[in-house]
């Protein structure tokens, strides 16, 4: 009987033996030191790494890919390779005993600067005033891409713009980026230079030198424009006078002349004329995106020695306001009155024996003979209009011009986008002001708000007197912050201290913005799911963007996976995971500006413990099979013979058991 118990408890203690040995397989009971603890370094460069620990245990080596490096009995092992493969990867790896093992991934990031960068227009052709004009900044030969920024520079302004490929997907080897910049340039951005760089950023491990293109100077072809469409010029007759066409364009433009309609020989933008009859000019500045004209007009000065001086319609630049020594007194000296205003000046002379005073203007001429004479209309509707006092004294006759302004506020003004579609974020886009009927516009001042912010101002030196139609235009670079901003512009005329108390303001309706961005994932995000075998796991992908961006997941198909949608965010759920459901699961954030992606790597391991589990199941089992090993012991010995102990002693008292002899024995 004990020996039977004996041979039960061996083997159970032989199976806990081997449950205690599957136990230990699993156990890393002490850290591997890696030095360095990670390797970042150039193509082609040789690194070496120490692995070591506190003791050596049954021993250690390296493993590089599928090769294994001899085993060492030391504390530390080195391993030293040239990093010409891009996918290598290596792992210290340490005999605990004949059973157990301790292993170390060695984190391994292999990159190659840039070979070259090229930056260039993605049309061959010259950028057009107004019109998107697009260049493209090609990044050749580097590794690895999802560490890859490129930064936009336009002359010795700081970057104006950056690309970053951090969510591109996760390779291996070199490969050729690209980087666009679209820009709608204005004449003031001809000569324009701009250059671009790619640097691979590795955060806190640093940068690698950036790699930087050459300069690309922009050509920006304009249409002609003058400064001012019209002009009157003044002279006596037989003067002779230089009409200028003062026009701009690139290409530069030709020039031609007219008098009349009928067409001059002249080429340049200066014509050279004698001044007989008043006469109009017509120069007209061409290039092949258009043209533009400009009236001259010219008039000769006549003067009644006694009489009242010729109709003068606009002042004579050549001539001071009022002739030197003449005893005239305007009374305001200068007004500034509204379009269709009512208007009065008092001219008043200070002269002993004059022979007579008055007003000369196409409306409101007066003479008189005492020494105040006033010049009045019921409304000013004549933009030319530049009422002459004069005096008539016995030596000659002496005058005084008025100086008016007269201006009129706009009829509206309204805001319009110059380019189509919304507004993407980082890409810059033109709002159009404009403003119409007004005058004199260079009293004009546009200011442009964002909310309540002022963004840009606007004045204007055109010195045409007359209403005309004017625009502003203002170049933002939106933010996805900008989104449901409203923009609006103000038209004021600043008139001086002659003008009115209040600054007169017009201002647009609101223009909403609407911004597109790229999504931005949300929300907590793990680059590694954990999950042991046979348990359940979640893990969401949400994105903010302008459109509202569509998520999909891409993983390798199993049986296990189920996706689900709520809201912004879906979701990604594994139950009872096994070996087949690891792997890479990549989350897509998609909408018309961009498409981000993020990847999240859902590692199964073994349950923790697994053998202890296994050995608390078996013990009911290994208590049945120990019992069922005494029963079968004990009939085995008993096989073949009985012991028979009676309850009494026999007569003889001698307390021995009495055993049956065998038939030869009773013989």
């Amino acid at each position: 009987m004990l020996t039977a118990t004996m041979l039960g408890l061996k083997m159970l203690g032989f199976l806990m033996l081997m449950f205690s040995m599957c136990d230990a397989i699993d156990q890393c009971h002490e850290e591997l030191i890696l030095n360095p603890p990670e390797v970042l370094e150039e193509f082609g460069k040789t690194v070496t790494v120490n692995c070591s620990s506190a003791d050596n245990g049954d021993g250690m080596y390296w493993k590089v890919g599928e090769t294994q490096s001899p085993e060492e009995n030391e504390t530390s092992t080195v391993w030293e390779v040239n990093l010409s493969d891009w996918n290598v990867t290596a792992e210290c790896i340490k005999w605990l005993n004949e059973t157990s093992i301790c292993r170390k991934e060695l984190k391994i990031t292999v990159y190659q600067n840039p070979e070259e960068v090229i930056l260039f227009p993605t049309k061959h052709a010259a950028a057009l005033e107004g019109t998107q004009y697009e260049l493209q900044c090609d990044v050749v030969n580097v590794s690895p891409v999802q560490h890859l920024t490129v930064r936009w520079y336009r002359g010795s302004e700081t970057n104006i713009k950056t690309d970053n490929f951090t969510e591109s997907k996760a390779t291996k080897g070199l490969a050729n980026e690209s980087s666009t910049l679209a820009v709608i340039f204005s004449r003031a951005d001809n000569g324009a230079q701009f250059q671009c760089e790619a640097q691979l950023d590795f955060g806190e491990r640093g940068s690698s030198p950036p790699v930087i293109s050459s300069v690309h100077t922009v050509s920006v072809h304009y249409a002609a424009e003058l400064k001012n469409q019209t002009e009157d010029v003044y002279g006596n007759e037989g003067d002779n006078v230089t009409l200028t066409c003062d026009a701009e364009g690139h290409p530069a433009p030709a020039f031609s002349w007219s008098l009349d309609g009928r067409s001059l020989m002249e080429t340049e933008s200066n014509l050279n004329v004698t001044i007989a009859t008043n006469a109009m000019y017509i120069c007209t500045a061409t290039n092949y995106l258009g043209n533009t004209t400009k009236h001259i007009n010219v008039h000769v000065m006549k003067t009644n020695v006694m009489g009242a001086p010729s109709a003068i319609t606009t002042p004579d630049p050549s001539r001071q306001r009022s002739t030197a020594g003449c005893p005239l007194v305007l009374t305001p000296a200068e007004i500034v009155v509204r379009f269709g205003d009512p208007a009065s000046v008092d001219c008043s002379t200070s002269a002993k024996g004059f022979q007579g005073m008055g007003w000369e203007a196409p409306s409101g001429a007066t003479t008189s003979k005492t020494n105040v004479t006033t010049w009045r209309v019921e409304q000013m509707m004549d933009w030319a209009t530049k009422p002459l006092c004069y005096v008539n004294r016995v030596d000659g006759q002496c005058y005084v011009m008025l100086q008016i302004t007269l201006y009129k506020t706009p009829d509206s003004v309204s805001v319009s986008a110059l380019d189509q579609g919304p507004m993407v974020d980082g890409t810059e886009y033109r709002l159009k002001c404009d403003v119409t009927n007004v005058a004199p516009v260079q009293k004009l001042k546009v200011t442009w708000y964002r909310g309540n912010e002022a963004v840009h101002t606007e004045s204007f030196n055109d010195t045409t007197e007359i209403q005309v139609n004017v625009s502003s235009t203002l170049r933002v670079t939106p933010k996805r912050d900008h989104d449901g901003e409203l923009f609006r512009c103000e038209a004021e005329l600043h008139l001086g201290p002659n003008g009115p108390e209040r600054v007169p303001t017009e201002t647009s309706s609101p223009l909403k913005a609407v911004v597109h961005y790229a999504p931005v994932f949300t929300g907590s995000y793990s680059e590694e799911v954990d999950v042991f075998r046979g348990d359940n796991v979640t893990f969401g992908c949400s994105a903010d963007g302008h459109p509202a961006p569509e998520i999909q997941w891409s993983y390798s198909p199993g049986v296990h996976v189920t996706v689900t949608t709520r809201g912004s965010q879906k979701s990604i759920t594994v139950t009872r995971a096994t070996s087949t459901d690891a792997g890479v699961y990549v989350c897509d954030a998609t909408n018309k500006v961009r498409v981000v992606r993020r990847n999240v790597t859902l590692v199964v391991k073994d349950t923790p413990y697994s053998g202890k589990g296994l050995w608390w199941l078996l013990i009911p089992f290994v208590f049945v099979i120990i019992f069922v090993v005494i029963v079968l012991a004990d009939r085995w010995k008993r096989h073949g013979q009985y012991t028979f102990v009676p309850d009494k002693p026999n007569k003889n008292d001698s307390g021995i058991p009495m055993t049956p002899q065998s038939k030869e024995a009773s013989v």
